[in-house]
């Protein structure tokens, strides 16, 4: 757990086997202790499983933790204790979404940029490769409202209404009436008009309507 003061300090406690808290070393924490490398000027912090990131008022991204499958996006599968500047597609980001051991980040622009664990097809990207830097996402992804990660699943809503998913599918999780995965983005038809919010658990699925 990491919790942001109003006086912009950054607090972390729990699991940090991985150094996912970002105090520069993988003992855990049973109370909230001060993260001070690298956390000034935060905008927001978003959690993974076993990674972390924060997003600093300047535009910076910044991450730790896990990084087995590439999901900090720093071109290698080194885990890190504290918190280390991603720079490669790092740029223009309006916001983060963190799965199991993948991540995604939503450019003002519109784009959709992903990387970390792809083997069921999370990342959207037509294959089941992992991912060590963000990695441009360009099939069904157009005109995106808001993103939701699951363990190992994917889901867009777009501004048009339409409800899209990817990645596992063994539990049915995607909502598209079967059981397949799906290495792109696909719109499910069945029940998923008129959609207010969408909410992911590891492996499954709910959407609130208006």
């Amino acid at each position: 757990s990491l919790i942001l003061k109003n006086d912009n300090t950054l607090w972390g406690c729990g699991y940090n086997y991985y150094g996912n808290l970002g105090l520069g070393d993988t003992t855990d924490r049973n109370t909230f202790t001060q993260i001070t490398t690298n956390t000034n000027d935060i905008k927001s912090v978003h959690c993974g499983t076993n990674h972390t990131f924060i997003l600093k008022n300047d535009g910076t991204l910044w991450g730790c933790g896990y990084n087995g499958y590439g999901q900090l996006g720093l071109g290698n599968t080194a885990n890190k204790t504290t918190f280390t500047q991603i720079t490669t597609n790092a740029d223009n980001i309006k916001e983060i979404y963190c799965g199991e051991n993948h991540t995604f980040i939503l450019k003002n622009d519109g784009t959709l940029w992903g990387c970390g664990n792809n083997q069921y097809g999370q990342l959207g990207l037509g294959d089941t490769t992992n991912r060590t830097t963000f990695t441009q996402v360009t099939t069904n992804v157009d005109n995106i409202k808001e993103i939701y990660c699951g363990g190992y699943h994917t889901l867009i809503l777009k501004n048009d209404g339409t409800l899209w998913s990817c990645g596992w599918n063994e539990r049915g999780q995607l909502g598209l009436g079967d059981t397949t995965n799906r290495t792109t983005f696909t719109q499910i038809t069945t029940n998923a008009d008129d959609i207010k919010s969408v909410y992911c658990g590891y492996y499954h699925t709910f959407i609130l309507k208006n």
